[in-house]
């Protein structure tokens, strides 16, 4: 992925080289090459030599800290030893006989109706290999869980399932982290409204339709700040938005849900303006918390591929409906989950290839050509105008002036 993302980037900072004639401009796209072309040898090297990248226990900032004396030895062994993981397995069980987890025991006490924590303390190396467990060697410790979280951990404990558990010393406490799976396995169920869901750095664009395809509802949830807070306040918004957005959908009694599948290829410019943005901006984040927010609620989730949905939206849907693009792409999202083929509008085939389709020709790759064409279009036009503005009949009139 580091070698793609790069090798893009330089091609991309090689173009816009092209198109600069400042002479202070063209020394800075060419320092930013060189430095691109420097970390590109570097991750090509762990390709070539077959080998994986070095990892730092403690963290690479920290690290460097300590190098330059501004972390002392005592945080940095304390950083290195702050946590441990044990993930399970739902045929391994722990002192007291729960199944899920052979290291890491969670059991619930009806009497107290509390939690407790059983962690297996492994002898010293030389105590000889293969002895039984013994009583003395576990630590249990009290496990406070929050209420709302409390019917999904004791559903998991009472199925047996696997959990896994991460401990995590910080500020003077411990934080015990649980994941299990909530065991999703529904099919789509082509008979019920299906919702779609298209996410971006300042809003998350939610349309839901019919089992005909059609449009039934759409809605904009916006998050300004996302992109611009601390990442302690990002994990809090983004919880709060998903909340948020599985309260609506469990208000209009809707059932599955979609989004794309998750991509982390940079196909963008490299401009530190937007860099900046979706570096912040973790999708991967407000993904995770989007679907577990709605598999709390019972809604079940699924995933489709994400190619063209905006251009088709954009195209097809976004004035047919007065849709903005993100909505008209969470339309198709929603469409493609439900089964939908998008086929392209005749008039526009007609404009793409002066004629009708040939044998051997399907939708997908007229949509991947239009999508080409656009993309040229694009690059030249946004040096003189601002496309924002430019509605889909825009487009076309412009791309197909010459041929008009």
């Amino acid at each position: 992925m580091h070698v793609s993302d790069l090798e893009a980037k330089i091609e991309k900072s090689e173009e816009k080289l092209k198109r600069t004639k400042n002479e202070l401009h063209r020394q800075g796209i060419l320092a930013r090459i060189a430095k691109l072309r420097a970390k590109l040898e570097y991750w090509k090297g762990f390709l070539e030599r077959d080998e994986v990248p070095p990892a730092v226990f403690g963290g690479k900032k920290n690290l460097l800290l300590l190098q330059k004396g501004k972390l002392s030895k005592e945080e940095w062994r304390e950083l290195r030893s702050n946590a441990f993981y044990s993930v399970g397995q739902a045929n391994q069980k722990g002192l007291e006989g729960q199944h899920g987890n052979a290291n890491t025991e969670i059991v619930y006490d009806e009497a107290t109706n509390s939690f407790r924590l059983n962690i297996y303390i492994p002898p010293e190396p030389g105590d000889g290999s293969g002895r039984p467990r013994r009583d003395e060697d576990w630590v249990t410790v009290p496990l406070e869980v929050p209420v709302r979280y409390r019917p999904l951990l004791l559903k998991c404990l009472a199925e047996g399932r696997a959990y896994t558990v991460r401990v995590v010393r910080k500020a003077g406490r411990f934080d015990c982290l649980v994941s299990f799976s909530l065991q999703d396995e529904a099919e789509v169920d082509r008979t019920s409204p299906m919702a779609g869901m298209d996410l971006n750095p300042d809003v998350v664009a939610v349309t839901v339709v019919l089992p005909d395809g059609n449009l039934k509802v759409s809605r904009c949830f916006w998050c300004h700040d996302l992109v611009h807070a601390s990442h302690e306040k990002r994990e809090w918004i983004a919880g709060n938005l998903a909340r948020e957005v599985a309260d609506w959908l469990e208000s209009l009694g809707v059932k599955q849900a979609a989004l794309e599948e998750l991509s982390f290829a940079q196909d963008h410019d490299t401009d530190r303006a937007f860099n900046r943005i979706t570096h912040n901006f973790c999708k991967k984040l407000l993904f995770n918390r989007i679907v577990v927010a709605l598999r709390k609620r019972g809604i079940a989730v699924f995933t489709v591929p994400a190619h063209f949905t905006s251009l088709i939206g954009f195209f097809k849907y976004s004035e047919t409906y007065g849709l903005n693009t993100h909505q008209a792409a969470a339309l198709v999202v929603a469409r493609r989950a439900l089964g939908f083929k998008e086929k392209v509008p005749k008039a526009l085939v007609q404009k793409l290839l002066g004629r009708s389709p040939m044998e051997g020709w399907t939708h997908w790759k007229l949509w991947g050509r239009l999508f080409g064409v656009l993309k040229a279009a694009r690059k030249k036009v946004s040096r003189y105008f601002n496309t924002r503005a430019f509605t889909p009949s825009a487009w076309l009139e412009h791309i197909f002036a010459r041929a008009g």
